[in-house]
């Protein structure tokens, strides 16, 4: 797909609110040059019937056609600037969401060694961008494309073949030109683009981080790093600006030209009123033409953050996991109950690189791994998950390696619940479907129930329409933790992996948990990090990491 197919796509479900947008922009221009051209006639007009040259002059039609262009520029203008605006705000929103959503379905694996928070600085000025493709780009030139078939038009009715061919070819040298400086600025545009996410990125690392540089005495050179992005980016911005300014005084200049021209043609040979409603006709397209150099400079900025985006959601892999009620069958047969080898797994960012996992999981006995903060846990279950890639080994399930599937496929294999929370500004209705679909509210409520939440949101005034907050916000640390857990409780995964999951619980609370989806966790493969295998069931196996598989005698 070509970046102009994806960006039509992109704004195809409002192309009618943005047609009529730039109709309306249209009407604008078109009304703002009648606008002139009918008072520079009528004022003409006025002085000739002064001079006795006209007689009967009808002074009622030309003012009430100035009224009315007037208030018709004015409307044109407004419904320009709100329906526009509107089905734009709106498509950047739709497409806020794909991103974010290609972000979230994209393994560690495939971020390289960029942070999540670039990427997602990234796209959101990306984003941001794409709002100059309609209202800066293909809206003006059609505009502009309009207005000036309409004037010449209007030129050949009015002022004959002459007057028409000079406007004509006035109109086509300044697309031609505005072109040529595009090709020139495209580049600089794409470098504009790619300066600002970068200076954006170091400003949020900036004054995130101003804390920890103020205690190791390094902020002063971030701030000099902060200044030289600053003076570089307002140097290119200042480029672009002279250029944008020598086009725009090209385009007048070359107006200025086809009025000039205009004036010798037709001065003795037509009305004096027509002549200057012609010349003045022709001057007032410099509105529409003047912004012919500026949009198609913009090609290249949108071009490149399109570029981006389009990659991101052609790359991203999108799980298709079906949605299952709470203790439901498994609609993928008896895969629940099969177990889980793994065989000489190798995982990267470990301290012993050397060190291998191999263990058998069985259905209802989860492997807990505990050990030592920095000793690679977390990175064993990002492994196991498929978001790291493994150096070496296999995780084999019913004669299918996992770790050999895409990740769509895999996906609907396993649940990872991370150390991070990870919570958006949704309700809990919304929060506990996030990638389901039709997830009945009984559902929501046995999952709410297995984690001892569903009294605490019966006691709000929402319900499962109280929203989380900004990174849940409204909900404290522990809620949190099992909100998420109760997520993944609605999922149907054979091979369960939880990092911490009852991390600043109490031991009492922990045993009711364990209680309420022991029944769930007895048809699935799992795997448990914690820092406190004391809080679990004695029976289940144990791996102090990294030395190795421990068993109890009995098992």
């Amino acid at each position: 797909m070509t970046i102009w197919r994806y960006l039509l796509k992109l704004y195809q479900p409002r192309a009618g609110w943005l047609l009529i947008a730039f109709l309306s922009l249209t009407v604008t221009w078109l009304s703002a040059a009648a606008l002139l051209a009918v008072s520079g006639w009528f004022i003409t007009a006025c002085a000739m019937a002064g001079l006795g040259l006209i007689v009967n002059l009808n002074i009622f039609t030309p003012s009430a056609a100035i009224r009315g262009l007037a208030i018709l520029r004015t409307v044109g203008r407004y419904a320009e600037r709100v329906i526009g605006h509107e089905a734009i705000l709106r498509s950047l929103a739709d497409l806020r969401v794909r991103a974010f959503v290609a972000v979230a379905n994209r393994p560690a694996k495939d971020i390289d060694n960029r942070r999540y928070a670039d990427l997602v600085n990234r796209l959101t000025a990306d984003v941001d961008t794409l709002d100059g493709v309609p209202l800066r780009v293909i809206g003006p030139l059609l505009a502009a494309f309009l207005t000036w078939i309409a004037v010449v038009v209007i030129g050949a009715i009015w002022g004959g073949a002459a007057i028409a061919s000079v406007i004509g070819l006035g109109g086509l040298l300044t697309f031609t030109i505005s072109v040529w400086l595009a090709r020139a600025g495209y580049a600089h545009g794409r470098t504009v683009i790619q300066a600002r996410v970068e200076q954006r990125i170091a400003m949020i690392d900036h004054f995130g981080g101003l804390g920890d540089l103020l205690a190791y005495r390094k902020a002063s050179a971030s701030h000099q790093r902060l200044q030289a992005l600053d003076q570089a980016q307002t140097a290119r911005l200042i480029d672009q600006e002279r250029y944008a300014s020598w086009s725009e005084h090209g385009v007048q200049a070359l107006t200025a030209l086809m009025t000039l021209t205009v004036l010798a043609l037709s001065l003795h040979k037509l009305d004096p009123a027509v002549v200057t409603l012609l010349a003045l006709m022709t001057l007032g397209m410099n509105e529409a033409l003047g912004t012919l150099p500026g949009a198609f400079w913009r090609i290249g900025e949108s071009t490149e953050a399109g570029q981006r985006l389009m990659h991101l959601e052609s790359t991203s892999h999108k799980s298709e996991n079906p949605p299952n009620g709470f203790i439901t069958a498994s609609k993928r047969g008896n895969h629940s109950l099969d177990t889980v080898d793994i065989k000489g797994l190798c995982c990267q960012r470990q301290p012993n690189t050397h060190q291998l996992l191999t263990a058998q999981l069985k259905p209802g006995q989860p492997l807990i791994i505990h050990g030592q903060s920095g000793t690679g846990k977390t990175s064993l279950l990002s492994t196991l998950a498929g978001e790291l890639t493994p150096i070496a080994g296999h995780v084999m399930f019913d004669n299918i390696d996992l770790l050999s599937l895409d990740d769509t496929q895999r996906f609907g294999f396993v649940g990872f619940l991370s150390q991070n929370d990870q919570l958006l500004d949704l309700t809990i209705r919304e929060f506990l479907s996030l990638g389901l679909n039709n997830v009945h509210e009984e559902d929501m409520r046995q999952a709410l129930q297995a984690v001892d939440l569903l009294e605490t949101l019966e006691n709000t005034d929402e319900g499962f329409e109280y929203r989380l907050g900004i990174g849940g916000s409204r909900i404290s640390g522990g809620q949190a933790r099992r909100l998420q857990l109760s997520a993944l409780l609605l999922r149907d995964p054979a091979l369960v992996l939880l990092d911490e999951p009852f991390r600043g619980l109490q031991s009492d609370l922990v045993q009711t948990i364990l209680t309420r989806i022991e029944p769930w966790l007895s048809r699935r493969c799992c795997v448990i990090v914690t820092h406190d295998p004391k809080a679990l069931p004695n029976h289940w196996p144990r791996m102090a990491w990294p030395s190795g598989l421990k068993l109890r005698p009995n098992q």
